[in-house]
């Protein structure tokens, strides 16, 4: 896959928005999982700011329409990179950022392209090490 058809590919799925279950986070989290696969072509030659933004933007309009279902529930848009399968993924739940359904340890990030360098640099993570997260939250009705 080149750059150009992986931006392509997050700015299209700014379309998708989210889908909120019956509160079954692991359901919500696979329901609502895109993978966005490794470059191929011209990672060398990869705009990190570039990728960054259309990711940031992609999370932005999926915590639009979660805010505008009409559940007043939480929820929350994160972003990881999965170095195993060498893919950047996104997904939401309907829930705050301490119920992500992972079982590593987690370090919340405070730019999302922290995890896009993360991403293009291909870096494999010790399983010691914590993993980066990136994460957007809508609040619930009071």
């Amino acid at each position: 896959m080149s750059f150009s058809e992986l931006v392509d590919i997050i700015k299209e799925t700014a379309e998708v928005g989210v889908w909120r279950g019956t509160g079954n986070l692991d359901e919500e989290a696979l329901e609502n999982i895109e993978y966005f696969s490794d470059l191929v072509d011209d990672a060398e030659d990869a705009d990190s700011a570039e990728l960054a933004a259309a990711l940031a933007d992609t999370m932005e309009a999926w915590l639009r329409d979660a805010a505008s279902d009409g559940t007043g529930r939480p929820g929350v848009v994160y972003a990881w990179y999965d170095d195993q399968a060498a893919q950047l993924r996104m997904s939401f739940i309907s829930a705050g950022r301490d119920d992500l359904p992972f079982r590593a340890s987690l370090l919340f990030v405070d730019r999302v392209q922290d995890v896009v360098d993360e991403f293009l640099a291909r870096e494999y993570r010790d399983p010691s090490d914590r993993l980066k997260i990136f994460a957007l939250e809508v609040a619930g009705a009071v």
